[in-house]
């Protein structure tokens, strides 16, 4: 027995943290442990919350060890004592550790956590219970551990630790400690991957440290893993291109020529790059991942928030932030095509091809639109209205102006305001922005009274409803035109939109085919007689919308 080689310890658990000082990218949580110990103000339960391989768990057993260690409570436990020796090998009578994935009912709980928490610790100073993955406990258990979380006896302690806190109950959370875990970042997780080859005696790449380190996505657990997959494969040597090749990381030279050819709209390089992509095997999501983390650390930098590759700013010089930005959506969008789309080559080739078809420069663009928008607003007032169909059945009458009104001035005779503003602008300016009143504004005569202001005549109280309704608007856009304060005034009086004297047909008398009988006489109601208050009803409506309507009723008879 003694002469038994030990086995073979993998370097996640064999790099496992023992104490808050190793702790790798959670400073905040490992503080606030370590200062509830040292105070002696301990809560009775906690939640962890956070991704995969960020320390959850490890973070659970550092605290049951400084709670249980014979020098404790202390947020520096010794790992000596029998009660450090036992959590740290999940063997500890007094530590309870519950995986909530494959015990999740009520009678799983009240076996493990219910019947046995009111019992007084076997041998240590409290008694911990580690609920794994909780999340994964069913709403019946959850409500039979709720009054014991609730309310437990002083030697109990409860930590939670959970993936998906969204579906932990919020009557559990609020009863606990919440501290949330967060991604490794790729800096400290290169480091310690760096100490951890260095124990080991390993030769590992820098660069190949940082492609580990990327693909680990913040899981301090899974860099570890990779790192023993490499020394594996690489035979005690890790470099930069085991590395690529064994989990598929797509070349530099690769990644920079297509996005070259995407900057440049090169149609035909790319798909020389691409068909590259198809004889290395490359899977297109990596691709696609990688391609955007490149181009997201140049976009970053246009904007000043960042640095990047010295090779890919080089490359990507001539390109702008907003190109680039628009290039990062065409990736997100080619990446979730992929995801839900049962052809990876066609998804890719749309995506990056669709890329090439539209604009990337989006200031060319906005330099156009606000050109545009200058000429227009040089050009004056707004569209020319478009003369009725010569088939519409309206006739025109023109009635004469009252004596006692103003003389009906049209806009192009107005003289020019004082103050800076002419009418035409003025109502070019109103027409921008409310296009119905801008065009009855057109029709408009207005006149300038002596302290500078306007008096426009309507030929419609309709109209001067409305422009009542906008007085502020009004005055306004004729302030900024001037430059100074006017006042505005409405009246009755002005140029009338062409009055429409339409014939209503009376529908009871049917059509004659052929027109109207021989001597047959055309009869206006409206002129009196005992037919003429049918057309009462019609008054109002001429004096909301203009114009003149008249009923002709045609008999059948003769004269």
């Amino acid at each position: 027995m003694s002469g038994e080689a030990p086995a073979h310890q993998v370097l996640a658990r064999k790099y496992r943290p023992q104490g808050f000082e190793e702790l790798v990218g959670q400073p905040g949580v490992s503080q606030t442990l370590s200062n509830a110990l040292s105070s002696k103000r301990l809560h009775h339960a906690y939640l962890f919350t956070g991704p995969r391989g960020c320390g959850k768990t490890t973070t659970a057993r550092i605290l049951a060890k400084g709670l249980n260690c014979v020098k404790g409570p202390t947020p520096q436990p010794c790992g000596e004592c029998a009660p450090c020796r036992e959590i740290a090998a999940s063997s500890c009578l007094d530590v309870l550790e519950m995986d909530a994935a494959s015990n999740t009912g009520v009678d799983d709980v009240r076996q493990v956590i219910i019947e046995t928490v009111a019992l007084a610790p076997a041998r240590d100073r409290y008694k911990v219970f580690i609920i794994d993955e909780a999340h994964m406990l069913s709403n019946s258990a959850f409500n039979a551990l709720l009054k014991t979380i609730e309310e437990p006896p002083p030697h109990a302690v409860f930590i939670l630790a959970t993936t998906e806190v969204h579906k932990v109950p919020a009557t559990i959370a609020s009863r606990c400690q919440r501290f949330k875990f967060r991604p490794v970042a790729p800096e400290p997780l290169a480091e310690h991957l760096a100490a951890i080859a260095k124990k080991e005696k390993v030769a590992v790449d820098a660069e190949a440290l940082r492609l580990l380190a990327r693909a680990a996505e913040g899981s301090l657990r899974d860099a570890v893993s990779l790192l023993d997959q490499c020394r594996s494969a690489g035979e005690g040597r890790v470099t930069v291109e085991s590395v690529r090749e064994m989990f598929g990381f797509v070349s530099a030279d690769l990644l920079l020529g297509a996005a070259r050819a995407l900057h440049e709209r090169d149609a035909k390089a790319l798909a020389g790059w691409l068909k590259k992509v198809y004889e290395e095997g490359v899977e297109p999501a990596q691709f696609l991942k990688d391609l955007r983390a490149a181009i997201e650390a140049v976009y970053l930098e246009k904007l000043g928030a960042g640095d990047a590759d010295p090779a890919w700013s080089q490359a990507l010089s001539g390109a702008t932030a907003e190109g680039l930005g628009f290039l990062l959506r065409r990736l997100n969008r080619a990446l979730e095509e992929l995801r839900f789309g049962d052809s990876p080559r066609l998804a890719l080739e749309l995506g990056l091809f669709s890329a090439l078809e539209a604009a990337h420069d989006l200031g060319a663009w906005v330099a156009r639109l606000e050109a545009l928008e200058r000429r227009l607003s040089a050009g004056g007032g707004g569209p020319a209205l478009s003369a009725a169909p010569a088939s519409a059945p309206v006739s025109v009458t023109m009635p004469p102006a009252p004596r006692d009104e103003a003389p009906a001035l049209t806009a192009a005779a107005q003289p020019a305001a004082s103050g800076g503003a002419d009418w035409s602008a003025f109502v070019a300016a109103v027409s921008r922005q409310k296009l119905a009143l801008g065009t009855t504004l057109e029709k408009c005569a207005h006149e300038t009274r002596p302290d500078g202001g306007w008096t426009i005549r309507f030929a419609r109280q309709f109209d001067l409803d409305g422009a009542e309704r906008a007085r502020t608007f009004l005055e306004e856009a004729l302030a900024a035109l001037a430059g100074r304060p006017l006042k505005l005034q409405f009246a009755l009086g002005g140029t009338a939109a062409p009055s429409a004297s339409v014939d209503i047909v009376d529908p009871a008398i049917p059509e004659t085919p052929g027109g109207a009988p021989p001597g047959a006489r055309w009869k206006d109601v409206t002129e009196g007689g005992p037919d003429a208050g049918a057309a009462g009803a019609l008054k109002k409506a001429e004096g909301v919308f203009g114009g003149k309507a008249r009923i002709i009723k045609k008999p059948t008879g003769g004269a």
